[in-house]
């Protein structure tokens, strides 16, 4: 009998990996979309904002009678105030949509996605894509509106 050296080559490499991988991100280790090591804490509130922005999109989506995919562009928030609501800050925006529904003016349907982003750029709409680059403590009702307007 040997007494061969123990190999991590193969399978027992990968599983080594992924274990060091998943304690990685356990301990908030986890990179972020734009790249950056991103804390349990602000994975945490990120997650909680992308449901809180996707139960505001459904509610639009009921009184509009379509359905409204919701998503955030993490990337333009950098400067965000810790602690300011990203949803508060964009949540406008689907008010001015579902005020319209709410008028008839057409504009259920026409809008299936909505993306808040949080670097004060204003709203947009193309190909069905309603965008709100929101400012912390603004709420984009107005904005929103006018563009909304413009198209319907």
């Amino acid at each position: 009998m040997t007494n061969a050296p123990l190999s991590f080559g193969g399978r027992a490499a990968r599983i080594a990996l992924g274990a060091a991988v998943a304690f990685a991100a356990a301990l908030g280790l986890a990179p972020s979309p734009d790249g950056a090591a991103q804390s349990l804490k602000e994975m945490r509130a990120r997650d909680a904002e992308e449901r809180a922005l996707q139960r505001e999109a459904d509610f639009t989506g009921r009184v509009c009678g379509a359905s409204i995919t919701a998503s955030f562009d993490w990337s333009t928030f950098d400067d965000w105030p810790e602690g300011a609501s990203a949803t508060s800050a964009c949540d406008g925006a689907l008010a001015a949509l579902e005020a319209l529904c709410r008028d008839g003016r057409g504009a259920g349907g026409a809008v299936s996605s909505f993306v808040c982003a949080g670097d004060g750029a204003g709203a947009s709409l193309s190909g069905g894509e309603l965008t709100y680059s929101a400012s912390p403590g603004d709420n984009g009702f107005d904005d929103a509106m006018a563009v909304l307007e413009s198209n319907f």
